[in-house]
């Protein structure tokens, strides 16, 4: 018993005067957890550890699992499950064993041994794996209509990676294009929350089940397609599919030439909004589709597509962008690629040459935005140049234009939380980063922002909780440089020493790391000193890690 509740781990359910009350899988495995060590703070870590083990998950969902436990327990005044701010829960509520099933330890770790003193515990604990508890509590839940889940946002959608269904499989580049800029053109209507087209690409040739779907990427609706390409014209298929019911409620087909191609995502954004009975909102500048060059654009796509794959694509792709400038040097989607590409050598501290690699990457932006001022990339683009060149003031206000030319771009959130590190704002960091891993939760580069986390601790200074963002960064995306000389840092200054070095030659391995001295990292965008503070303590920490001088 916890209260006037039963917590039943034979039938996996959690039931009041005779009635089940619904609880998702975790958050039942959840309330187990808190009920199987009542009394005791149980830290966040802890709880997202044991919880969603080996997964890479935000505080909100530990969050939305609290409020949940809180509901089916009726603790409106949180007396049961209470916070410890900034730390963790404890359960204060009462518990009494009623037999051997009532209460089970998860096998999250090490077992021990079953608690059996109830005069000075006031509750027991015997041994139950948590594989069984949520296996049984996955048969309940797969029993409960899905009405008990909580309702996403009216129009919140994710665009799924458009298939193609050529026999070519060189042609795929086409679909993640379409993918992506109407993924790009939905987040302008009005009230809408569009799910990033990186995390979309995750499910890539993957089989979709779109009410699982809907539940994990907590979305309305689902946009699937399919894009077919002749010698001069493409067919796209469309179909919107309400992720809850998994019903079509709209489908159309379109034939276009391929001049025409990314014109066409107008007319089916404008018929998506009727269909969901939406207002159409349009950027405040209008994009320019018009295309001089079919095979420079046809280049510069593939290059454009390369980048949306797990991770940074090779520096060999960019070639392709190259080739299309050299025959059409006003392509803004090769501009913008290959400007991205020189500026986040610089941000990621691992440029060969900073100063040529900034010139150059500022030259192709301003081309690019005298040729398409609407382009919301080019801001994003810039906003790293202007970082570069140490007016990180003037970042911010190039990437909150980004964000408001494309709001379903997490890497606006990503660069608005970097500029704010730069400034040390570390609550700002957590806020953008936060907000970034809403939008994209199965980002490749998810790992960003948990690096990002980290460093905002480590400006506070609160060092354990920054090691912790650090190594799921790392644990997430161990082939980023700046990941493994951010965990090296702070493995060292907490004393860490034998991992900090087994890490810093884990990260002087990596063959797209460049800068390997202490006097090599020496990237300061804004000479502030609480920025000035982290960064001598960041190569403290590397100075300690054994990293050489020079």
């Amino acid at each position: 018993m916890i209260g006037d509740a039963t917590l039943d781990l034979s039938q996996g359910c959690l039931r009041r005067n005779g009635a089940d009350v619904a609880l998702r899988p975790k958050s039942f495995a959840l309330l187990h957890y808190l009920v199987t060590h009542a009394g005791r703070l149980v830290s966040k870590d802890e709880l997202l550890s044991k919880i969603w083990p080996g997964v890479i998950v935000t505080e909100d969902s530990l969050t939305r699992c609290i409020s949940e436990v809180r509901a089916a327990l009726e603790d409106t005044g949180q007396t049961v499950v209470k916070t410890v701010s900034k730390r963790g829960y404890i359960f204060a509520g009462p518990v009494t064993l009623l037999d051997d099933d009532a209460v089970s330890e998860p096998a999250a770790g090490p077992i021990p041994a079953a608690r059996r003193d109830v005069r000075r515990a006031g509750w027991m604990l015997p041994l139950f794996g948590l594989a069984g508890v949520l296996a049984i509590a996955g048969v309940i839940w797969s029993t409960m209509s899905w009405r008990h889940a909580p309702v996403p946002p009216r129009l919140s959608l994710i665009v799924l990676p458009f298939s193609n269904l050529s026999a070519d499989p060189a042609q795929d580049y086409l679909g993640d294009i379409i993918t992506d800029e109407l993924t790009t053109a939905l987040s302008r209507l009005r009230g809408s929350t569009v799910i990033s087209a990186r995390s979309a690409f995750t499910l890539k040739d993957k089989p979709v089940h779109i009410k699982q779907l809907g539940a994990d990427f907590g979305v309305s609706y689902a946009l699937e397609g399919s894009v077919l390409r002749s010698d001069g014209s493409v067919r796209i298929n469309a179909r919107l599919v309400d992720a809850q019911s998994a019903k079509t409620l709209w489908s159309d087909q379109f034939d276009v030439r391929r001049a025409e191609l990314l014109q066409t995502q107008d007319d089916i954004v404008t018929r998506l909004a009727s269909a969901l009975h939406v207002e159409l909102v349009r950027a405040e500048t209008g994009r320019v589709t018009a295309v001089a060059n079919l095979d420079a654009e046809d280049l510069a796509m593939r290059c454009e597509a390369a980048s949306y794959r797990l991770g940074a694509a090779a520096a060999s792709t960019y070639e392709l962008c190259e080739r299309a400038l050299d025959m059409d040097p006003r392509n803004v989607r090769a501009l913008i690629r290959l400007a991205s590409y020189y500026a986040s050598r610089v941000s990621r501290v691992q440029s060969p040459n900073r100063a040529a690699d900034l010139q150059r990457a500022e030259s192709l932006v301003n081309r690019a935005l005298e040729i398409d001022p609407g382009y919301y990339a080019a801001y994003c683009l810039k906003a790293i140049v202007l970082e570069g060149t140490h007016h990180v003031r003037n970042a911010v206000v190039a990437a909150e234009r980004c964000l408001a030319l494309n709001p379903s771009y997490a890497g606006a959130y990503k660069i608005l939380a970097l500029q704010y590190f730069f400034l040390a704002e570390p609550d700002k960091v957590l806020e953008y980063a936060e907000h970034g891993i809403r939008l994209s939760p199965h980002d490749p580069e998810t790992a960003i922002f948990l690096l990002l986390k980290g460093w905002a601790y480590f400006l506070m200074e609160k060092d354990d909780e920054a090691l912790v963002w650090l190594r799921r960064a790392a644990a997430a995306s161990p082939e980023i440089p700046t990941i493994l000389a951010g965990l090296a840092s702070s493995l060292a200054l907490t004393g860490h020493d034998a991992e900090a070095r087994a890490t810093l030659t884990q990260y002087l391995a990596l063959p797209a790391t460049l800068t390997r001295t202490i006097a090599q990292w020496d990237y300061v965008p804004d000479a502030n000193p609480a920025f000035m503070k982290f960064h001598l303590r960041f190569k403290e920490g590397l100075r300690k890690a054994g990293m050489p001088e020079r």
